[in-house]
């Protein structure tokens, strides 16, 4: 202990002086390896990803040295890597680094909260850093509890048609029908379009009619694959219509006569045949009755087989609905059988009747050999010649009658 006393200070100074020694022999050290600053190879470029894939963001960066690199979040300020560390505790950050001048910073499964900018800082002094920015696109979306869903409504009222979607970038709007079939919409007082497709977030249509009646597609799209879309299906209720092709229809006995009738109708009607004076009409060996649907419209169609006397008269086709009822009135009438004279009977009506081979000359050829008559008609030729000779005859007798008259007045003077 009193050799302690003794020469402490002497320990002291020895120990300072080395201090001393070895911190001006490490400043000089430093002074040498800063000698060459960090650079930028160039600047960090910005990224542009769609949702969910992996994102990598470069850093180049030339004499690094004995500095460090590190990654920081320019929006939270959150410091994300050091060096070859990884300081977040979020998993979907990595760092790959190499030669100590490449520092990638790779964020896995994008998410909308990763859009930002990202700083690659180096702790020189003063410090210097870049910037890139991480852009994040996400497809469109439909919102489902702000569009519209499938609708009834009765004709001639107002309908609008909405649909919400979201994305990054915002998504555009349109409206097309799903059978391609065009859109008529009335544009203010007098204006009408008829298109294939409409832009926009609402489809309205004034005074909507059957012809309005179907499914409608709302298409969102922003660039982002892939589009979506919504299936809206649009009820338009009223009575039936019908329309009555042919009202009368004539056919032979023993053949197949066929009674259509076409009718409109939403709700779907109940279509039914009846003749006058008896029950509903059902399929059987005698009738078939057969019907064709199409969205709002049925082709009803009776097929009467093998027909007799009294399957003759008036049809009637039905349709109801919870709206209403109408009818329509097909006659159902027989075509005479057509009868032919046999020669027999053609020769018995000559002989009857002399003048019968005087008359019938001056018929068609055709008519007269369907009565079995041998002489032919005159030709054109003697007819043309028959009528000169007439014409002449007429102009000798006019002739001669003026002579007579002008004999006669001379004599009365």
């Amino acid at each position: 202990m009193c050799f302690l006393r003794y020469f402490y200070p002497l320990i002291v100074i020895l120990v300072s002086t080395s201090i001393e020694k070895s911190g001006s022999s490490n400043v000089i050290n430093m002074k040498k390896e800063t000698d060459k600053m960090p650079v930028f190879v160039g600047p960090i470029p910005n990224v542009t990803m769609a949702l969910g894939r992996d994102a990598n963001i470069p850093c180049l960066v030339n004499e690094l040295g004995a500095y460090r690199a590190a990654w920081i979040r320019v929006e939270t300020k959150a410091i994300l890597t050091i060096h070859q560390h990884v300081i977040t505790r979020n998993y979907r950050i990595s760092l790959s680094h190499s030669d100590n001048r490449n520092f990638i910073l790779h964020i896995k499964d994008v998410k909308e909260s990763d859009r930002g900018g990202y700083m690659c800082q180096i702790n020189t002094v003063p410090m210097i850093s870049q910037v890139g920015y991480l852009d994040v696109l996400v497809p469109p979306d439909i919102i489902v509890d702000q569009s519209t869903s499938d609708i009834i409504t009765r004709e001639g009222t107002n309908v609008t048609l909405k649909c919400k979607a979201k994305g990054y970038p915002e998504p555009s709007i349109s409206w097309r029908r799903e059978d391609d079939e065009p859109i008529p919409l009335i544009l203010g007082i007098g204006k009408k379009l008829i298109s294939s497709s409409y832009e926009g977030e609402s489809l309205n249509i004034t005074r909507v009619t059957r012809v309005h009646m179907g499914a409608y597609l709302c298409i969102a799209s922003n660039g982002v694959p892939p589009s979506v879309s919504r299936r809206v299906l649009l009820h338009v209720q009223f009575p039936p219509v019908l329309w009555v092709p042919n009202q009368l229809v004539g056919a032979h006995v023993g053949e197949i006569a066929s009674l259509d009738c076409h009718s409109e109708a939403y709700p779907v009607s109940i279509n039914f045949w009846k003749k006058t004076g008896s029950e509903v009409i059902l399929s059987n060996k005698k009738f078939e009755v057969s019907s064709k649907e199409k969205s709002y419209k049925v082709h009803m169609r009776l097929s009467i087989r093998n027909l007799e006397k009294e399957d003759f008269g008036t049809y009637s086709c039905f349709a109801k609905n919870s709206l209403g009822s109408t009818q329509g009135s097909i006659r159902l009438y027989e075509i005479p059988v057509p009868t032919s004279i046999s020669n027999h009977e053609a020769g018995n009506f000559k002989h009857m009747n002399g003048d019968f081979l005087k008359h019938q000359s001056r018929g068609s050829a055709k008519s007269s050999r369907g009565f079995g008559l041998e002489k032919d008609p005159p030709s054109v030729e003697a007819t043309i010649e028959n009528s000169a000779e007439t014409r002449r005859s007429m102009t000798s007798l006019l002739t001669i009658c003026f002579v007579i008259m002008n004999i006669c007045v001379c004599t009365v003077i």
